[in-house]
C-alpha cells in the first residue's frame, strides 16, 4: 500500500494567476484615475482661461470708464460685467466670487474665485469633490499728449476743409471723457503756423471752436507747423519704463508737399523773422510773410532777389530793374541747409546778388521746404512721439511715409469725404492703445 499525501488544489501558477490579477486590478484603477485627474486638471485649466479672459474685459472696461461722468459706482459697473462673462454654473462651477479694487490713479484690478465641481477624481476621494480656482487681471488708463496739425493752405478751400473739419472734431470728441487726464494740442499752418490751443486738458470745446473757423488761404509750411509741434510743452517720459509711459502722438494732414519755410532775413538793413515761400509754379514768391499769420505780409516784395540785405545806400549788389533793393537768407550759410548742401546751388556765394530764379532758386527753395520738414518730423520720433499722417490728393504719398513713424502710421485718399473715416481709424487705435 502506498501512502500518498493530500493534493493541494491551489498551485504555484495558480498563486501567480491570482497575483497578476490584483496587480492589474490595481493598475487599472491606478491609470483611470490619473485619466480622470487629467481630465479634472484640463476643466481646472479651462475654468481658469475663461475666468482670466472675464476678469481682463471687466478691468479693461473699468479702466476706459474711469473719468466717465455718467457712471456713479464704477466698481459696481466693474463687478456686473465681471459677473456677466462668467456665470454660475459655467464649466461645472459654483457660483463665482469677485472683487474690485480702484487705486484712485487709473489702475482698476480684478480678482476672482471659483470652485470647479470635480466629478471623477471624487470618486476615488469623497474629500476632492471641488477644487478652487482663481486668477486676477488688472488694467490701467494711460495719459495721452496728442497734437491735431493741420494743413489749412488755399487749396483746401470748399468741401475738402468742410470735410476736414468734420473728421478732426469727431476725432477730438473720442477723448471727450480724458478731458482730465490726457492733454490735446491744435496747430494750423498754412504760410504762417498758428496755435489756436497749447498742450492743455480741457481740450474739446476749446478746440472745436477754433476748428469750426478755420478758413483756407496761404501757402503750405510743414517744416515750421512740426517745430512748433516739437516745441510743444510734452511731458518728459525719458526716465519712466515703456509700460508706464503715456501715448505721445502728433496727427498730420496735408493735401500738398510743402512751400514754404521759415527763417531769419535781412532787408534794407533791418532783420526779419519771416517766411519765404514758392509759387505752385515754379518760382520764388517776392512778398515776405509773417511767421504767426496764416498768409499775412510783411512791406517787404524782394525776397525772391538775394543779397546783402544792406541799405541802398550801402549794398554791394548793382542795380537791377532800377533798384538796388534786395533780401539776405541767412540760411544760406547755415552747416545743414545753406547752398552748399544742394547740388545746384554748391559753391555759390551766400551774399551772391540775385541768384537766377526761378532756378536754381527754386530748385533750392523746393529742397529745403521738404528737407526741413523731414528732419523736424525726425526729432519728434526722436523724442518717442509717433506720428500719424493723412494725405489728400496730390501730396507726394512717399514724403508722409517718411514723416510717419513707419508701416501703418500714414493714410492717403484722393476723395476728401473719406477723412472722417480716417481720423476715426486712428481714434480707434488710440483709443485701445491707452488701457493696457
Amino acid at each position: 500500500m502506498i501512502d500518498s499525501k493530500p493534493c493541494d488544489s491551489h498551485s504555484p501558477l495558480q498563486n501567480q494567476r491570482g497575483s497578476y490579477l490584483m496587480i492589474s486590478v490595481i493598475a487599472l484603477m491606478v491609470l483611470f484615475g490619473f485619466a480622470g485627474l487629467g481630465i479634472e486638471v484640463g476643466r481646472w485649466y479651462a475654468v481658469q482661461g475663461e475666468m482670466a479672459k472675464s476678469i481682463d474685459g471687466a478691468a479693461f472696461a473699468g479702466a476706459k470708464n474711469v473719468n466717465n461722468p455718467n457712471l456713479q459706482d464704477l466698481n459696481g459697473f466693474v463687478l456686473e460685467v465681471a459677473q456677466a462673462n462668467f456665470e454660475a454654473g459655467l464649466l461645472g462651477t459654483d457660483t463665482p466670487v469677485f472683487t474690485v479694487t480702484n487705486d484712485g490713479n487709473g489702475k482698476i484690478t480684478v480678482d476672482g474665485s471659483a470652485h470647479a465641481l470635480n466629478t471623477l477624481i471624487k470618486g476615488f476621494n469623497p474629500a476632492y469633490d471641488k477644487t478652487q480656482v482663481s486668477t486676477s487681471g488688472s488694467a490701467k488708463l494711460r495719459n495721452a499728449e496728442i497734437a491735431l496739425v493741420l494743413d489749412i493752405s488755399g487749396s483746401m478751400a470748399g468741401n475738402a476743409l468742410t470735410n476736414l473739419k468734420d473728421g478732426a472734431e469727431q476725432f477730438v470728441e473720442n477723448f471727450e471723457d480724458h478731458e482730465t487726464t490726457s492733454k490735446f494740442a491744435l496747430i494750423t499752418f498754412a504760410s504762417g503756423v498758428m496755435k489756436p490751443f497749447d498742450l492743455n486738458h480741457n481740450y474739446v470745446s476749446p478746440i472745436e471752436s477754433a476748428i469750426n473757423g478755420l478758413n483756407a488761404v496761404g501757402g503750405t509750411n510743414a517744416e515750421d507747423a512740426l517745430a512748433q509741434a516739437g516745441a510743444l510743452p510734452w511731458a518728459d517720459q525719458s526716465a519712466l519704463p515703456p509700460n508706464e509711459r503715456g501715448k505721445q502722438v502728433v496727427v498730420f494732414f496735408s493735401d500738398g508737399n510743402p512751400t514754404a519755410f521759415r527763417g531769419q532775413f535781412k532787408y534794407n538793413g533791418t532783420d526779419y523773422d519771416g517766411v519765404a515761400a514758392v509759387h505752385t509754379g515754379d518760382d520764388v514768391y517776392q512778398w515776405l510773410l509773417k511767421p504767426n499769420k496764416q498768409s499775412e505780409t510783411f512791406s517787404i516784395d524782394q525776397v525772391d532777389r538775394t543779397g546783402d540785405g544792406k541799405s541802398t545806400s550801402t549794398t554791394a549788389c548793382p542795380y537791377k530793374n532800377s533798384s538796388k533793393k534786395n533780401v539776405r537768407w541767412y540760411i544760406f550759410d547755415d552747416p545743414t541747409y545753406g547752398l552748399d548742401n544742394f547740388a545746384a546751388t554748391s559753391g555759390i556765394d551766400p551774399l551772391e546778388c540775385y541768384i537766377n530764379h526761378p532756378d536754381p532758386l527754386f530748385d533750392y527753395h523746393a529742397w529745403l521746404n521738404k528737407k526741413m520738414a523731414l528732419d523736424n518730423a525726425q526729432a519728434l520720433k526722436d523724442q518717442g512721439i509717433e506720428i500719424y499722417t493723412i494725405g489728400l490728393g496730390n501730396v507726394d504719398q512717399n514724403y508722409l511715409e517718411q514723416l510717419s513713424s513707419g508701416n501703418g502710421f500714414s493714410y492717403y485718399t484722393t476723395d476728401p469725404n473719406e477723412l472722417a473715416g480716417i481720423f476715426q481709424q486712428i481714434a480707434n487705435i488710440l483709443k485701445l492703445v491707452l488701457v493696457s
